[in-house]
């Protein structure tokens, strides 16, 4: 068989690892990862291989320039980037069978051989390895069909659409006709761009399960898990295994020094008296440690230097470093080539420090040096909080700010805040981040959050910032639309973060803070033409505990003639993006207003657009009306959505809560009747709504509650006798979010029961 080794990408997430090596360069237990690759590839009868280089193409070039053992090289440069597909098409010229596609910078022990025979008895035009992964939303997943055929893909879905935990390895047997379908010389991926386009032709692509060992190195924690992983002996390929737990490149090194296994010593290495070396340790070609010195859970590259007192705990020392006597590294941090960290200074849990950097004597690193540092994940569906456990200091706000006018969504941003002293202060560290990146800033100043999400709609801007001061401080992020934003730039900014890799622009470039508080005026305006026939005769109370909020509200009825009397009482929440109701005395739900004005505008010849998690009983007022609700994702991981949301972008009943209000009493006093009246025309459906807690993987759902409905894309829907459930996991993986729906509020009670109970029984 032949080979296409996919190894050109730059490693930005391993950094500062891969500054001066591509990734596949990076050593595992004192070799290369690319040299697993190919030794897995000869041990499954593969003789010669295509390697496409990227990044730093010089490295690999000159350190397999004869080939590797009896593996026969050759390598191929890409001066523009052609994506996953583009690069094995230009790699694979000239092969004329089926030939495995496997990335050079990823850790496994899959049979090749085994699949290769799979692909040919399966008729397959592509193969692909899938394996599960309890936290998949870092992957390409695979939805099968019958024997294992692929009928579809979601790409590094949030929780909420991780509803398979079958990842896509990126190890694939390919035929070579598939290569036709790949145009020459342009961007082409495999998941996004080959595979979609032969699903759409019919073309068979299959999947082999493996529950063999893979580890996609992708970052620092990866990286430190799959030495990790030799030692426990899930990798294989390697050898060097002297006694239980020690492996030695050479020969032992001499001192009276402490070993607790398992520990790995590469060639000419140093060990000074009273050290201690392991667990889980490796010493890598050429390192020195110092008297009393304690390596633990900690990977030391060639050439380091570790003086006396030295203690490295959990973390990454790269080649060439230097860390001074009493120096201290804690987990997850990283200490760049030839990085010198003065006495008695430390680097503080998942720090970086970059390259060449020098720390002084008893200094503290407890950022990212020369590029910040930030927690990932830290986007949670209230936005970015203090909760979810984000400082929102002035220094994380600019930093978010960095993140944004990085980005290409970021070019034009709009920024609005809750008139709070702490809430300014947040913004115009925002504005600053943003500026300084090259973005433009749009200020609409003092506001609330559903106002700032129809003025991003308005002016057609791909990103809005809201930011509430206070207590509880809290910055919404929304998008196109004024809609949630979806996945892949969530991911971005959650990723530039956590490196701090931000785009620097010089005076003639940066742009302007543009003053945009009149515009806040067109959204009163329009909250006026939700009643087009005024609202003479109509009674109604407004309240909310944002007082903007209401003032808004109780002047807009005012100037449309309403009443501020009788038994509708509307409530606003501090937001603006819901309202709810009560008629004398009786609650009036959320979702019940919400179904009001939808059912008008079905009536009315329209179709709708609503989140998903809306209530169900919505798709059956959209039949009986011959009428279609389409619905939104909270975060999509691609444009499935994309019809929904442009709808949705011109309902804003659905998502501001005074346009809400306004828009039913103008039913009102369209039709000449009363809340009650239009209530009465729904279903007799009750809504129950509960967050869960959960302590494991929500890719195990499915296996726990089932999935009835083959059109679920986030979340999962359940059909029982009494009514509907959706379950939708929350970002952070650590809760699920319940809706039920039923004949009565004691049946939805007792669906979400069912759910809670059996979540309870599983943490248990």
């Amino acid at each position: 068989m032949k080979a296409v080794i996919l190894a050109g990408g730059f490693g930005s997430r391993l950094r500062p690892l891969t500054c001066n090596i591509p990734k596949p360069m990076a050593r595992v237990m004192g070799k290369p990862i690319i040299e697993y690759i190919f030794e897995l590839l000869i041990s499954n009868g593969v003789t010669e291989a295509a390697i496409t280089l990227g990044y730093l193409p010089h490295v690999i070039e000159n350190a397999y320039s004869d080939g590797y053992k009896n593996l026969k090289l050759k390598f191929i440069r890409e001066d523009n980037p052609l994506g996953t597909a583009g690069s094995v098409r230009n790699a694979a010229k000239g092969f004329d069978e089926p030939f495995i596609v496997i990335s050079g910078d990823a850790m496994c022990n899959f049979e090749l051989n085994k699949i290769a025979e799979y692909h040919k008895a399966s008729g397959a035009e592509i193969t692909i390895v899938g394996r599960e992964e309890s936290d998949p939303r870092e992957f390409g997943l695979l939805k099968l069909g019958e024997k294992n055929r692929v009928i579809g893909f979601i790409e590094k879905p949030s929780w909420s659409q991780a509803m398979t935990n079958l990842a896509n390895t990126g190890v694939y047997v390919v035929n070579p006709e598939c290569l036709e379908l790949i145009p020459e010389g342009k961007s082409f991926d495999f998941a996004k761009d080959l595979f979609p386009l032969m699903l759409g032709k019919g073309m068979p692509i299959y999947c082999f399960h493996s529950s063999d060992y893979w580890c996609d190195v992708g970052n620092t924690d990866a990286f430190l898990q799959v030495q990790k992983a030799v030692f426990d002996g899930e990798m294989k390929n390697f050898s060097g295994e002297i006694a239980h737990g020690v492996y030695l490149a050479d020969e032992m090194p001499e001192g009276d020094y402490s070993i607790v296994p398992p520990v790995y010593f590469g060639k000419d290495v140093e060990v000074c008296d009273g050290a201690v070396i392991g667990p889980y340790a490796v010493v890598d070609d050429g390192c020195s440690v110092g008297e009393n010195s304690k390596i633990r859970h900690s990977v030391i590259l060639e050439n380091a230097c570790i003086s006396r007192n030295v203690s490295v705990t959990g973390a990454t020392v790269c080649s060439g470093a230097a860390l001074r006597t009493g120096a201290e590294i804690f987990e997850g941090s990283v200490v760049g080539s030839g990085c010198v960290i003065g006495e008695n200074a430390s680097v503080n849990p998942n720090v970086s420090v970059w390259p060449g950097k020098l720390v002084g004597k008893e200094k503290k690193v407890i950022a990212n040096l020369k590029y910040g540092n930030a927690r990932a994940d830290y986007i949670s569906e209230n936005g970015i909080t203090e909760e979810s456990g984000a400082r929102l200091n002035s220094e994380m706000c600019a930093r978010l700010g960095a993140a944004i006018g990085s980005t290409r969504n970021g070019r034009c941003t709009g920024v609005a805040n809750d008139s709070s002293k702490s809430a300014k202060m947040m913004q115009s560290a925002v504005t600053a981040g943003i500026l300084g990146s090259g973005g433009a800033v749009l200020d609409f100043g003092e506001c609330f959050e559903s106002r700032l999400n129809f003025l991003v709609n308005y002016c057609g801007l791909s990103v809005g910032v809201f930011v509430k001061g206070g207590e509880n401080r809290e910055i919404r992020i929304c998008g196109e639309g004024g809609l949630s934003i979806p996945r892949f730039f969530e991911r971005s900014l959650e990723s530039l973060m956590l490196k701090g890799e931000f785009h620097e622009t010089g005076e003639n470039e940066m742009k302007e803070n543009i003053p945009m508080t009149g515009m806040t005026m067109l959204y009163d305006r329009e909250l006026l033409n939700q009643a087009p026939y005024g609202l003479d005769g109509v009674s109604a109370r407004v309240e909310s505990d944002n007082p903007m909020i209401e003032k808004t509200l109780v002047t807009a009825l005012s100037k449309l003639g309403a009443a501020d009397s009788g038994n509708e009482i509307i409530t606003v929440d501090f937001s603006g993006t819901k309202a709810q109701a009560t008629v004398s005395g009786e609650k009036v739900s959320y979702e019940k207003l919400l179904a009001v004005c939808c059912l008008n505008e079905m009536q009315n010849g329209r179709d709708i657009a609503v989140p998903y998690d809306a209530p169900p009983f919505l798709d059956e007022l959209a039949a009986l009306c011959g009428k279609k609700a389409y619905r939104y994702l909270t975060t999509p991981a691609d444009n499935s959505d994309s019809l929904a949301r442009r709808l949705a972008s011109k309902q804003i009943f659905v998502r501001d809560g005074l346009f809400l209000a306004v828009r039913i009493l103008s039913v009102m006093k369209e039709r000449e009747c009363t809340l009650s009246d239009l209530i009465s025309e729904l279903p007799e459906k009750f809504i129950r709504r509960k967050k869960i807690p959960i302590g494991f993987s929500p890719a195990e759902l499915a296996g726990l509650i089932g999935d009835e409905s083959a059109d679920s894309v986030e979340g999962i829907k359940l059909i029982r006798s009494n009514g509907k459930l959706l379950v939708i996991p929350e970002k952070s993986g650590e809760a699920v979010r319940v809706l039920a729906e039923a004949d009565t509020m004691e049946a939805a009670d007792e669906l979400c029961f069912e759910i809670e109970d059996i979540l309870k029984r599983f943490n248990s």
